[in-house]
């Protein structure tokens, strides 16, 4: 027997409805990122209560190429898209019940709409993202528009985007509902049986999904981590923890599905006191926020730690190692509390610990991101660490390699004092703009230091060198690094005594300055008979050895003077510079000591990096000469001309 027209109508409607609101509760759309300095990607998730995944990291990445920042309230359209749903959902049920074609025909059209017009409008709000970067921003990119469903290509990231499980679900009911009454008067009975169980079942999954998040579990972490033998691996299924948990003894403590640890504002989240302990998988958050307490989301005294893969957040200082021998820190994203600069703890922070890995972690905002002080033989490596006071600081520490890391947009980039045997080796310096103290990277103090090749660019100022080497017999070697578009390449104080070879000094206000005493003998800026590649250098290569014929000099009378009269440097780059300076050179009357003499500047920039053959001097020359004759021999043509019969 054929079932009725109202029976198949309201078996639709039961399908329909169940995958409508199980896809409004489902992610709708994913995009991954996938680039070098990120080995497990980046993830932005978007589903009806808002956009969840790697937001904030990605905040920060965008903020140096200009972007808006991805937030839900600046979309005033996301705010429809539950009364949407519920509307759709009415006349859905309302045209089962009624069998009013009308009504049918409308929820038909809603039905469709909704999928259609999100991924519409998702990809309308991609253009403008892509299309409205702000012109002063640290990076220029041409605009683009990242695709909504494929795959886009920007700088070093690869881009795949994707509708997610519940748009699939709300397509799925648009099909369902437009055959549904057709198909079920067609169907096989027992065929038509499984319709009410599909969509309990359908309902079931969505609730289920929904209401997961947040839950806490039925299982209960810290008997299981007690009654665990020594060395063994405990696997926690996902829900919210409560902390503190303290970890005594040698175990694998690995999260599933990212649990949370949440130490409620009490104090330390999780403390490691035991020998060889992992800690992976985790979001740890909620410590204490009073700055006299010194809680942090993660302590580890024990030694052969290894905190992995974690998302560390709303903690005063994150990682703290007190102590600690041996440990690794290692995938983890940190992000301290969002309070002033001030008030902030460090992100990761190593106190009288030594022998200690800090690679691959993803640090968004601190005090200091990495803070080292009294610690030795550490590698910092393949970090990323942006919005913090000091993007590294360290103090009292020997015998350390920091090496492939980024630090983006900090007051300081990186500052080296009272330490030796140290090597920072191609790292990036970049942003540090601050008027008060930006820097790239500040050494005090600091002995048998190699500094080689880094970038160090967009700063207030790059180097800054004080009482640097500190020791008789100390040194400082500076190479292979570029040095761009800061406003002071190489600050140096009298007291610096640096070796400088193979570096590319290009587009900088001033490459070098010297505060206090003048000391040109103190440093060196060619080693082996090599030296730099200025940017500003106009000599010649008549050998053709690629080393320049005539020294670099760098002697600026106004440089030197605002040195001594500050108000003066408003004058600094202005048509007066411009014609002081060439007064200098054609006339000059007064002795101005360089501030800099390289002895074998590089006449191309080493490595690829920006630069090229400077203009030759002659050319220089003629372009000057014509531009002051070209008035005097137009005056003498327009004489000759009157004086012509």
């Amino acid at each position: 027997m054929s079932p009725t027209p109202r029976a198949c109508r309201a078996a639709t409607a039961v399908l329909t409805l169940a995958l409508l609101v199980g896809g409004a509760r489902l992610p709708l759309w994913q995009m991954t990122l996938h680039a070098p300095q990120y080995v497990g990607g980046l993830r932005l998730v978007i589903d009806g209560r808002g956009v969840h995944g790697d937001v904030d990291e990605l905040n920060a990445l965008n903020h140096y190429i200009g972007m808006a920042p991805i937030r839900m309230d600046r979309i005033p359209e996301a705010r429809l898209f539950t009364p949407g749903v519920t509307a759709v959902a009415a006349g859905v049920l309302v045209a089962a019940l009624t069998g009013w074609r009308f009504l049918r025909a409308l929820a038909l059209v809603g039905l469709w709409a909704l999928p259609l017009a999100f991924l519409a409008d998702l990809q309308w709000r991609l253009y403008l993202f892509g299309h409205s970067m702000d012109p002063l921003a640290a990076f220029r990119l041409p605009a683009f528009t990242p695709k909504v469903v494929g795959r886009t290509v920007v700088m070093n990231f690869d881009v795949t985007a994707l509708p997610g499980i519940g748009l699939v679900l709300m397509l799925l009911a648009a099909v369902v509902f437009a055959v549904g009454p057709w198909a079920a008067r067609r169907a096989h009975p027992a065929l038509r049986r499984l319709v009410p169980a599909a969509a309990v079942l359908a309902l079931a999954v969505a609730g289920s999904a929904a209401t997961a998040r947040g839950e806490s579990p039925p299982f209960d972490l810290a008997r299981a981590v007690a009654a665990a033998p020594p060395g063994a691996v405990v696997v926690v299924p996902p829900g919210v923890y409560p902390g503190p948990l303290v970890l005594a003894r040698p175990l694998v403590l690995r999260g599933q599905g990212r649990p949370v640890i949440d130490g409620r504002g009490a104090g330390d989240v999780v403390v490691i006191t035991g020998e060889r302990v992992t800690l992976e998988g985790f979001a740890v958050r909620g410590g204490s926020l009073l700055y006299s307490r010194e809680a942090a989301g993660i302590v580890v005294r024990g030694a052969g730690a290894v905190v992995r893969d974690n998302e560390i957040d709303d903690v005063l200082f994150g990682v703290y190692l007190a102590g600690a021998r041996g440990a690794v820190v290692a995938g983890n994203t940190i992000r301290t509390a969002a309070l002033p600069v001030e008030r902030r703890g460090h992100a990761v922070y190593l106190w009288h610990s030594r022998e200690i890995l800090i690679a691959d972690n993803r640090i968004l905002r601190g005090k200091d991101g990495i803070h080292i002080a009294f610690s030795n033989e550490t590698r910092v490596e393949r970090n990323l660490v942006t919005d913090s006071r000091y993007g590294l600081h360290v103090m009292y520490s020997h015998r350390n390699v920091y090496r492939n890391n980024v630090f983006l947009g900090n007051v300081v980039g990186a500052a080296v004092m009272y330490s030796s045997d140290v090597t920072l080796d191609h790292n990036v310096f970049e942003g540090s703009r601050s008027v008060a103290a930006g820097a790239g990277l500040i050494f005090k103090d600091a002995d048998r230091l190699l500094v080689r090749g880094n970038r160090i660019a967009r700063n207030r100022v790059g180097l800054e060198f004080d009482n640097t080497p500190a020791e008789r017999g100390g040194w400082a070697q500076v190479e292979e690094n570029l040095v761009a578009f800061n406003e002071v390449g190489f600050s140096l104080m009298s007291t610096a005594a640096i070796a400088a070879t193979g570096n590319t000094v290009v587009e900088n206000l001033r490459p070098v300055e010297v505060r206090g005493v003048l000391r040109t003998e103190t440093s060196r800026w060619q080693v082996a008979g090599r030296g730099n590649y200025w940017g500003d250098y106009r000599g010649f290569d008549a050998s053709g050895d690629g080393i320049g014929d005539v020294p670099y000099r760098r002697a600026d009378v106004l440089e030197r003077l605002g040195d001594r009269a500050p108000a003066l440097r408003a004058f600094l780059f202005t048509p007066a510079h411009l014609a002081l300076e060439a007064a200098v050179r054609l006339a000059p009357l007064a002795r101005v000591d360089p501030v800099v003499e390289d002895p074998a500047p590089l006449m191309r920039a080493p490595g690829g990096a920006p630069g090229g053959a400077p203009a030759p001097a002659g050319r220089g020359l003629l372009v000057a000469g014509v531009l002051l004759l070209a008035p005097g021999l137009l005056a003498a043509a327009r004489l000759r001309a009157k004086r012509a019969p």
